[in-house]
């Protein structure tokens, strides 16, 4: 098969099966109209080209996703701080045993050592000189904070001072700035000015846009800058919220806090979420307060006001990292040499989302839902009979945690653990046309997730992304080796291809496999460098 030309997903020669079978959602709750949508647009494609497999999809309730939980791309995953939401209205602040009202035993300060500029793309490199495992029986088991020291700028190629400026420039990003002074925020019509005026550069009547000028004026009054969920939009900083979701399998976002005076930026609050601290430029001064409920939530029902003695106040230098876990009351400030020089502190908050037993009961009903006996009304409060439909239900949820329930949850929260929203647009909507397609990169959409396994009929089931796909069973090696290397070229994974069957090209057939995996949206296919080789000659 020639790597310019074909249809992806057309299975070559007469006798030859399809490769894909068919993929289904895997869903908590699901959307009903969503998927009919879907359903409809993966129709008209089959009926438009007719070389494209229609994939069946279908509801499936007892295979739960995150997403009825919190979408990734919402502010919540992009680990937005949020106003103290205090909780337990009259008791004294639990000042952790063993510390005074400022002992320096609240925080567990380790070094990190020294270290070069290369920022942190393995969770190791986080928590250095802690393992993963390490990190995950002490400090996150018992949910203290930890200071790793390491004065050194290794953070600073996640973030400069003129990506920052860049950002801001962008109306994009902007869409995710905020400016907070002392706890409260700054109005957006305080630095920004009508997109449209005489003489001016505008784009539409209903948008504002930055006004240099005024937004330094409220930096130097010590407002703060902050760029939520920048994993979503600045590259470099994805890996570090990559490495953390593997290591703590909750999901991460990540925000950027910039500063210039020694004023606060929110006011003393808890998050409902750990949080690990980078600081990426200058010094910024962190005070703790201990915690004074165990475990919050977001919406939790006992409120409290905030503790007044600090238990620990240090300053974070480029390159030091600060674990803080949920429920601990804190607030920062930026600090410079004397306290209040104005020197700028750069950096980000990482905030990973737990799971808890609200979560497991959420994967709970999405399994009962398969039920008739549940998704049935509820008796009337006057029917005499209403208790056998009620013991009914019991024996079901009862049945559902049989047998190592853990294990199920865990399993079905990586079957369905998706990426970060990405689109695949480049030179070519159809790379396999392109005369460099064998330059091609091409990596499976939530491979750090993904599982591979054969069923009963022999067929690979691929689960990767939020779904679950099924191939001819003669594509298992070949999508176990792309899971395994990561990202393949084309040319050399249809070069290295074991035989599928006897009498059939390797080349071609892994060709064929990869023209599939991207037309259907199961894989990335990152073009080449465009400054050379047969596309730009072809296009010149």
């Amino acid at each position: 098969m020639s790597s310019g030309t074909g249809t992806a997903g057309a299975p070559r020669g007469g006798n030859a099966r399809s490769l894909l079978r068919g993929g289904t959602p895997v869903v908590w709750l699901a959307d009903r109209d969503a998927f009919e949508q879907e359903e409809e647009s993966l129709a008209a494609l089959s009926d438009g080209g007719g070389s494209v497999p229609r994939i069946r999809v279908e509801i499936v309730p007892d295979a739960p996703a995150d997403g009825s939980r919190r979408a990734p791309a919402e502010e919540p995953r992009a680990g937005k701080p949020r106003a103290p939401r205090p909780p337990g209205e009259g008791r004294p602040p639990a000042v952790p045993a063993g510390t005074g009202s400022r002992g320096a035993a609240a925080v567990e300060v380790l070094d990190a050592g020294g270290g070069g500029s290369a920022p942190a793309f393995t969770f190791d490199d986080v928590v250095r000189p802690l393992t993963t495992r390490e990190f995950l029986r002490t400090c996150y088991r018992r949910k203290r904070p930890v200071l790793f020291r390491a004065r050194s700028p290794r953070f600073a190629s996640l973030c400069t001072w003129d990506e920052l400026d860049a950002m801001l420039s962008s109306s994009v990003c902007r869409s995710r700035m905020r400016l907070v002074h002392d706890g409260r925020p700054v109005a957006a019509r305080l630095w920004t000015t009508p997109a449209f005026g005489f003489g001016w550069r505008g784009r539409s009547a209903d948008t504002r846009q930055l006004d240099g000028g005024r937004l330094t004026a409220l930096l130097r009054k010590g407002a703060t800058v902050i760029l939520n969920g920048i994993d979503g939009f600045h590259p470099p900083v994805r890996p570090v919220a990559d490495a953390i979701e593997a290591a703590l399998g909750g999901y991460a976002g990540i925000n950027l806090y910039a500063s210039w005076m020694p004023t606060r930026g929110f006011s003393t609050h808890w998050d409902d979420h750990d949080v690990f601290v980078l600081q990426v430029a200058g010094r910024k001064r962190w005070r703790l307060y201990g915690e004074t409920r165990r475990a919050p939530l977001f919406r939790d029902a006992e409120p409290a006001a905030a503790p007044r003695e600090q238990v620990w106040s240090e300053a974070l230098e480029a390159g030091d990292v600060l674990y803080v876990p949920r429920g601990w009351w804190h607030d920062a400030r930026a600090e410079g040499g004397d306290g209040a020089d104005g020197v700028g502190s750069l950096h980000l908050t990482c905030s990973v989302l737990p799971f808890t037993g609200l979560e497991f009961m959420t994967w709970l009903s999405g399994r009962l839902a398969r039920h008739e006996t549940f998704r049935r009304d509820l008796p009337h409060p006057a029917d005499e009979t209403g208790g056998g439909h009620f013991a009914a239900l019991r024996e079901l949820v009862l049945d559902e945690l049989q047998g190592d329930v853990g294990r199920k949850f865990h399993d079905d929260l990586r079957a369905t653990w998706s990426e970060s929203t990405r689109t695949n647009l480049g030179p070519r909507l159809e790379p396999w046309k392109s005369p460099g397609w064998e330059r091609y990169r091409i990596r499976i959409r939530g491979a750090s997730r993904a599982s591979l396994e054969r069923n009963a009929g022999g067929d690979a089931v691929l689960q990767a992304n939020g779904y679950r796909w099924t191939f001819d069973g003669r594509c298992m090696e070949l999508l176990a080796s792309l899971l395994r290397d990561g990202t393949v070229f084309v040319g050399a994974f249809r070069e290295s291809a074991p035989a599928p069957a006897p009498g059939e090209d390797p080349a071609s057939f892994a060709d064929e496999l990869l023209r599939l995996l991207v037309a259907r949206g199961i894989a990335h296919a990152i073009p080449p460098d465009p400054a050379s080789g047969p596309e730009r000659r072809a296009n010149a």
